[in-house]
Parts: C-alpha cells; structure tokens; sequence
C-alpha cells in the first residue's frame, strides 16, 4: 500500500488516470508519482533522443526534467495533462544542455557519420543575432496559441514528432491534432505575415527525394590541416547536389563499392549485408531524415520476417549498405534544401569539388599501400 492513503493497492494504481495519480503525488503519495514517470518516461526518452540525438545523454535529461517534475509539481495547472507537461520540462532541460554544450569537440557520429561541411564552422555575430530574434519571435507567436495548440505546434513542428505520436502524447485523436496544428498554423501566419515566410511551416506535399551516390573526393591532410573525405550524391530527377562529410574509413568504403573493387575478405558493411540476407531481410532503403547542428541523421528501412522496422542509423553506414545491396538513397525535402541550397551550403559544395583525389585515386592508393605493406611482410620473413 502507498504511504499516506492505506486505501490503495499498488494494481489500483494502474487503471486510475493521471489527474487521480497527480492528486495522489500531491498529497504525499510516492508510488503515485511513480507510477506516473513509469507511464510517461517512454514518450520522455524518446523525445530528448530526438532533440538531443544521443540515447545516454536523452535517459541523463529525462532523469533530470523527472526530478524537476517531482519538485515543482504543485505548479501544473492541469493535472489530465501531466505527460504533456513533462514532456515541455524535457525539451526546457535538453535545449539549456544544447545551449550550454560545447562545441569544439565534435560527437562520434558528427566526425564520422555524415557532416553538412567540411569543419565546424561557428555562425557569425550577425547569423546569431538574426537566430537569437527569430527564435524571440517564434515563441512569443507560439505562446499566444491557446494551450490546445500550442501543444500540438511545439511537439509536432518543433519536436518533430509525427501525427500519432503527438496524439498519443496528449491524449486525443489524430483528427484532433490535425485540427490544432491547422488552426495554430492559420494563428501563427496572421502574426508572422511579412516577417516569416509560410513555407517554412507548410506541410510538405513531395516525398523523400531519391538520390544517387556519385562520387568520393578527398583533401589530404597538411600538417595541421586534417584530412577531408566527403561523398557526393546528385537527385536522380534534379539538379541538386548533396555533400556528407564523413570519416576517412567510412568514405574508402564508399569509394569500393562505386569502383567495384573486389576484396580478399568481407569488410564490416560487407558482411552486414550478408547478415541481412541470411535472416531473410533487406535494406528497402537508406533516407537521411534529418540535419541538426550540422550533423546528418538517418534511417535504415528494413523488410523482414517481422515487418518493416525504421532503424536509426548514421548516413554513412546506410549510404555504404545501400551501395551494396542496391537499395535507393533518399533524402527528406527540408534537409536537401537547408544542406544543398543554402548560401553556406553551396559554398561547401564547391570547395568539396576542389578536393584533388576523386574515388580512383582513392581505391588505387590504398590497394598500393596494401601491396606495399605485403611486401615488407614477405621480405621480413
């Protein structure tokens, strides 16, 4: 039984709902609260795993905004909403780490899963500026949505949680969100006519844009100046061009594949592949969802037995394993017009073409230093 209300069994406390639960933890009722985190940390995860892209770093933010839930819950206002509420104490507590995290020691998957250029380059005094008054003007528009849609716009344009997830999150039915989302949107373009253009909100009427790998270029590295690697696709039906920077194993990799180099043993995305094939499953496709501080991210879909599955993926392991296994490279509208058609994006593009050794020179170099490497091993024994 709970502590101050010997009434209760700890199985009565799974079918009451959150305003009863709330009730409860407000009144001393620890396991109350408990169970309230147990129902809602799933939904809390996963959304500081989208803004922050790291799984350890989203259970560290959730475990705090639960803390910060327990301490100030006798300030929610609406108690039927508490999963909505932590969740907003979530997305507060990744965004301070997000401001707070420093920059010059680039994650893993930033240095070899795909970059939006070639360093990380910081954004100029009047960049930040121009961010620091879009975002002022956003949340003051945001926050004179009634509660219903400020909601619905935070978590699904914002977040980016897709339609289902955001009815789930605030309890109500899918036909409800789209209700709300298109009445914040009508309220969101009546305040920001003239200053916000409306397609940065607009639902987006094309799919994923298929596109094709068509090279590997790389600047060798100078004394201080590190090597870059960087893969180039092209829109099969388009002109535009997309560059991910990558790590130099992940790149040589790319490089076999388009060259057709055959190898004595399988290498990592070659024997992923094979592992596919032998649990009767397939790479259906390889999509870069998503660009986020210049880092890209990525989903494997994969057909099996099972189902169809959406695995989170770095885009230079799903572009190698498309390669591989044939499958198409797509990639989400937004993220090819904020990567390849931007000022800063083209620039990227141009110094990438200027990179002297193409996927040839690549492949040849590294077959040369193989035999390089076997024929001191024969001379020394």
């Amino acid at each position: 039984m709970a502590p101050g209300n010997p009434g209760w069994g700890g199985g009565d406390y799974l079918v009451m709902d959150d305003a009863a639960l709330v009730r409860l933890a407000l009144a001393g009722d620890r396991e109350a609260f408990a169970v309230l985190v147990g129902r809602h940390r799933p939904m809390l995860v996963g959304l500081c795993r989208r803004v922050l892209g790291d799984r350890g770093l989203a259970e560290d933010a959730a475990q705090e905004a639960v803390l910060q839930a327990m301490v100030g819950l006798d300030r929610l206002e609406r108690p039927e909403r508490f999963g909505a509420w932590l969740g907003g104490i979530g997305l507060n507590v990744c965004r301070r780490w997000r401001r707070d995290q420093v920059r010059e020691d680039w994650s893993l998957a930033a240095l070899t899963g795909g970059r939006a250029g070639p360093d990380p380059v910081p954004a100029s005094p009047a960049e930040a500026a121009e961010t620091a008054e879009a975002a002022w003007r956003v949340r003051r528009a945001v926050g004179r949505l009634p509660a219903g849609q400020r909601a619905a716009v935070v978590l699904f344009y914002l977040v980016g949680m897709a339609h289902r997830e955001v009815a789930t999150t605030l309890g109500i039915g899918v036909g409800a969100v789209k209700t709300r989302l298109h009445k914040g949107r009508a309220a969101l373009r009546e305040e920001l006519t003239g200053w916000w253009k409306e397609d940065d909100m607009a639902a987006t009427t094309t799919g994923p844009v298929t596109m094709r790998v068509t090279e590997v270029r790389r600047q060798p590295g100078e004394g201080e100046r590190p090597e870059k690697t960087v893969i180039l696709l092209a829109e099969e039906a388009g002109e535009r061009r997309l560059g991910i920077w990558v790590g130099a194993f992940e790149g040589l990799q790319i490089a076999f594949a388009l060259e057709g180099t055959e190898l004595p043993r399988p290498m990592a995305y070659q024997f992923m592949t094979s592992l596919l094939e032998a649990t009767g499953s397939r790479l259906a496709e390889a999509r870069v969802t998503r660009l986020d501080d210049g880092t890209f991210y990525g989903v494997a879909v994969v057909e099996g037995p099972a189902g169809t599955r959406e695995l989170d993926a770095r885009p230079s392991d799903i572009v190698n394993l498309a390669l591989l296994a044939g499958a198409p490279v797509r990639v989400d509208p937004e993220v090819l017009t904020e990567a390849s058609e931007s000022e800063k994006g083209a620039s990227y593009l141009a110094e990438a073409t200027t990179y002297p050794d193409d996927t040839t020179a690549i492949v040849v170099e590294f077959q040369a230093e193989m035999e390089r490497v076997r024929a001191e091993f024969l001379r020394r024994h």
